[in-house]
Order: structure tokens, then sequence, then C-alpha cells
């Protein structure tokens, strides 16, 4: 970043040390869905390295259109009698995370949510969709007795496997498939789903809201911070 100092509108940038044609976007973001905690899959550095015996612990989230992950932290304001200053005092932060997905074929967005779980105890069978170590490791192995949906398709939210949660990653790469970072959401449920078409529409759109208990950066061998260094020949 350039100093104040050093401000000069017509001969430089304000952020420096940025490359042409090296930035991030939504054709290199991640969106994966996987067990409820990283600590089932050994914590953030495992998870980041594949988790162990070969085995992914999270599936990619294909179709997604949009994605919108938001925090809310509440702050409490007092006055004092005799001025007119304030203090805040910090309360909690609320995470959401809203999805919007075309249902091309295959999975439904549900599914995909719940890609990781397992329970094939009658009367409800629900396999996972990709191989896992997660089934094994959850504090809760739930028997599920309301059917979410059969095969590819869960549409029944009042099934009560969306009283389990899961967890969702977030991995970001630049244009050059450099890492620049990663979270995983854990705990998520899913207190809101909408599927929608209509008799001129082309596709099927789903859409879910989530909520999550808390983001827990992933440690990944990423980029260095970019420190903004002025280049005098570039303008950068």
């Amino acid at each position: 970043m350039a100093k104040l100092s050093e401000w000069e509108p017509y001969k430089r940038y304000v952020q420096g040390g940025l490359v042409d044609g090296q930035f991030m976007s939504a054709a290199f973001t991640m969106l994966a869905a996987g067990p409820p905690r990283l600590a089932n899959v050994g914590g953030a550095t495992a998870a980041a390295a594949g988790a162990d015996a070969g085995q992914d612990f999270a599936q990619p989230i294909g179709v997604v259109q949009n994605i919108n992950l938001s925090h809310n932290r509440s702050f409490a304001r007092f006055w004092e009698i005799g001025s007119e200053r304030s203090y805040f005092i910090s309360g909690r932060t609320v995470g959401q995370v809203s999805l919007s997905r075309v249902m091309y074929h295959g999975p439904s967005l549900l599914r995909m949510l719940y890609a990781y779980y397992q329970d094939l105890l009658p009367p409800t069978i629900v396999p996972f969709v990709f191989k896992n170590q997660a089934p094994g490791t959850v504090a809760n192995p739930h028997n599920v007795k309301i059917p979410p949906g059969y095969e590819n398709i869960f549409l029944n939210l009042a099934s009560d496997l969306f009283s389990q949660p899961v967890g969702m990653l977030m991995y970001f790469r630049d244009t050059n498939e450099d890492t620049v970072g990663a979270i995983y959401l854990e705990e998520c449920y899913i207190p809101s789903h909408t599927i929608a078409t209509d008799a001129g529409g082309t596709v099927i759109q789903e859409n879910a809201a989530m909520q999550f208990e808390r983001g827990v950066p992933v440690a990944v061998s990423s980029l260095a911070l970019i420190t903004g260094e002025f280049n005098p020949a570039t303008g950068f």
C-alpha cells in the first residue's frame, strides 16, 4: 500500500504489488461439503493435506451459481449521564451462508451438502456420496428414521437427517492456481430450502440458507502477503 505521504494520484496506484492477470475470481473458488467438524478429519492441518488414507474429507458442490457468506456481530452501546460520549461492548457473532444452485443432473443440493453422511441401518438407508473416514468419527452416528429422499434427490427438509449438522469448505485460488486461503464452516444447519421453476423457464433453481457455529481458517500453503512495494518503472 502507498504511504499517505507518498500519495500521487496521477503517478501511481493506491495499492501496489498487484500483478496483471493474477487475480481471484469465482472460477477459481471451490465449495465442498464435509463432516461437521474439522476434528472429524484430524484438524485444520490434516484437512489441508487431504486427511489420511488417501481419502477426501469434503466433496465439491457443483453447479453453484452464487454464494453469500456473512457474519453479523452485535454491539451494545452505553451512554453516561453528564457526557455526550459513549462506550461499546462487543456481543455475539452469528454466521450465515446462502447458496443458489441449478439442478442440472445428479445429486440435488441437499444431497450434496450431506454427501459425507452414511446411515446403512433400516428402515431408512443413506449411503455416502464419496468414500471418506468421517462416518466412523462423528460424535453422533444418527440412525435416520424419516426419509429425506432417495438416490440423488433429497427434498424433504422435515427429515430427521437435517437435524444433524454438516460442514462446508470454501477454498480460494487465483488465476495462476496458487492458493490464496481457505476456511471451514463448522456445524452448519439448514433452516430453509427452496426449489423453483416456471412454465417458461429452462432450469430448475435450488436455494438453501445455512447457519454455522463458527468459521475455522484452514492451514494451507498459500501466497506470500502482498506488501505493496512500489515500482516506479511500472507505476505499481
